[in-house]
């Protein structure tokens, strides 16, 4: 019996601590969870906030300024166009050049420097200078007009004339340096090689093709320099090859 009264009091005074624990753990959870609703862990620790990058203060009666920020590109409408679409041009060219002619007949006077009746002349053609008027019609093509005028009398004591309208080609229209090519039709209107009495006389006018290739550097969007090198070949009045190189300028509107 003493032994069953023992037993019955420790019973009883486990069950009192278990009924005792439960209030206690149920206010643990609740103040747990009240402490992560304010930012703290799970230990009722708090989490401190992120801090915001503290802003770079300038000392007082500092002078020096902040740095300059890089100025933004400007827009495509406000940089000026170097291509020459819709602008007229006027250039001046001088040079000069060599050629060789084969006339058609024999003992037709040609200009060498050996004999005048050679079967074929080689000798150096008059300097020159070319007057260019051209308008721009799209960005990348300019129709254009030269007319040659001889600074110096060829070998029949003559100065010769030849008007080249044409078209000419630039490979990359908006930069400041570019190159070109041209196409042209050479005419030489004078009847300066048609000698009175001639035992073969040679056609009072001539007709050629004619490509020069250069470039240009544009000082600003109105004026430019350029250089050139052009090949023509002669069909008409006698079979002419000739190759000539040159220095020029050209200015534009607007």
């Amino acid at each position: 019996m003493r032994d069953q009264a023992i037993a019955s009091l420790v019973f009883g005074a486990v069950l009192a601590s278990i009924i005792a624990a439960i209030p206690a753990a149920a206010r643990a959870d609740e103040a747990a969870d009240a402490a992560t609703a304010e930012g703290g862990d799970a230990t009722g620790a708090a989490v401190p906030a992120a801090a915001a990058p503290a802003a770079v203060a300038t000392p007082p009666g500092s002078t020096e300024a902040p740095p300059p920020s890089s100025p933004s590109p400007a827009p495509d409408h406000m940089v000026a166009s170097l291509s020459h679409e819709l602008q007229f041009g006027l250039s001046l060219l001088i040079g000069g050049g060599y050629r060789g002619i084969f006339p058609y007949t024999p003992d037709t006077p040609c200009g060498d420097a050996k004999a005048a009746d050679n079967r074929v002349c080689t000798n150096r053609a008059p300097s020159f200078i070319d007057v260019q008027p051209s308008f721009g019609i799209s960005r990348s093509w300019d129709v254009l007009v030269d007319v040659r005028f001889s600074l110096e009398k060829d070998f029949n004591n003559e100065r010769p004339l030849w008007i080249m309208p044409g078209f000419r080609y630039w490979m990359d229209p908006q930069s400041q340096v570019k190159f070109f090519t041209t196409i042209q039709l050479a005419y030489d209107p004078s009847s300066t090689y048609s000698a009175v009495g001639a035992p073969h006389p040679v056609s009072k006018q001539d007709l050629a093709f004619r490509n020069s290739n250069g470039l240009m550097i544009e000082i600003m969007r109105n004026f430019g320099v350029y250089a050139q090198f052009g090949e023509t070949i002669g069909f008409l009045r006698w079979l002419t090859f000739a190759v000539d190189a040159g220095v020029g300028v050209q200015a534009r509107v607007p």
